[in-house]
């Protein structure tokens, strides 16, 4: 593959079977360190942390990552809702024994990890800590313009044909970053949403948009650290705001001039996110921002 930022095939792949007779695709980077786990957004896949494996790999860091339900190498199984999906991180930590784990999840992989604790409150005790990047806990088109444009397009199949035509592909992600996007990110997302099949995981679009966990954040007792990009305009800053809020251990940074696409727009700021955990006592720090270099 030409473009590095869509190759991971220097790290080892190899699938686990889910609950329901599908098969999730997992790149393992092996070793016996600490555990980071990657889950990334709608339409992504595990390419996405590129620019984050190697700089955690070369610290010392286990890293796993995998293709959510219906996304890439991960087959939907008996059927692809917010439920079944969710259940599917509790297949990846019991498979892998994991214990003691960073998630680092983006996007719907925020929804989707805060909807497996919400499920499964004994199993995501294997987690020490959850980076959230860009994340939400449902609503999804509530305050953001352009969602609420996008998601019929989606639905009727006429993003993915656009997402195909490269000029206007590159046109349409680059809302999803910030003031300085690097035109090799826009490319390798385009790229990326382009050969989703769409209709396999519009279950979790829809999840996204009418299912809300606000009201139920209490229940996760989970040290969490919530990264917001100032620009964010897939996952207004309002779900950023929410999540700090109301998990009941969070620490809230805000991002100034980046948008959605953190891990390309700003990998060190993943990397410091997991390397530097947040204060014990996080709930007292309220929000702060991070000043980029």
């Amino acid at each position: 593959m030409d473009d590095p930022l869509l190759d991971v095939s220097a790290h080892a792949l190899s699938y686990v079977s889910s609950h329901d007779g599908g098969r999730i695709r997992v790149l393992d980077s092996g070793g016996t360190g600490d555990i980071v786990l990657f889950a990334h957004g709608y339409l992504l896949d595990l390419t996405i942390w590129a620019l984050v494996y190697p700089p955690l790999i070369a610290a010392g860091y286990r890293v796993i990552a995998f293709d959510q339900r219906g996304h890439a190498g991960t087959t939907t199984g008996s059927e692809c809702n917010s439920s079944i999906a969710a259940r599917d991180y509790r297949t990846i930590l019991e498979h892998f024994d994991v214990r003691q784990a960073t998630l680092v999840a983006h996007s719907m992989g925020g929804f989707l990890a805060l909807r497996f604790c919400l499920d499964y409150p004994t199993v995501a005790q294997r987690l020490r800590r959850i980076v959230l990047l860009g994340a939400n806990a449902g609503a999804v088109a509530r305050g953001s313009l352009q969602n609420q444009l996008q998601i019929p397009l989606l639905r009727a199949g006429i993003m993915p044909y656009a997402w195909r035509v490269a000029p206007l592909g590159r046109a349409l992600m680059r809302p999803l970053f910030g003031e300085n996007a690097d035109p090799r990110h826009v490319e390798a997302t385009r790229t990326m949403l382009a050969r989703q099949d769409v209709s396999r995981s519009l279950p979790l679009l829809r999840a996204m948009c009418f299912e809300d966990y606000y009201a139920r954040l209490s229940e996760i007792p989970i040290e969490t650290s919530v990264w917001c990009g100032e620009l964010d305009r897939t996952c207004p800053p309002w779900h950023s705001r929410e999540l700090g809020a109301k998990l009941p251990r969070a620490s809230t940074h805000w991002l100034p001039r980046l948008g959605h696409m953190v891990m390309y727009e700003a990998p060190h700021v993943v990397v410091d996110a997991v390397r530097q955990p947040a204060p014990k006592r996080a709930a007292e720090q309220g929000s702060s921002t991070f000043r980029l270099p």
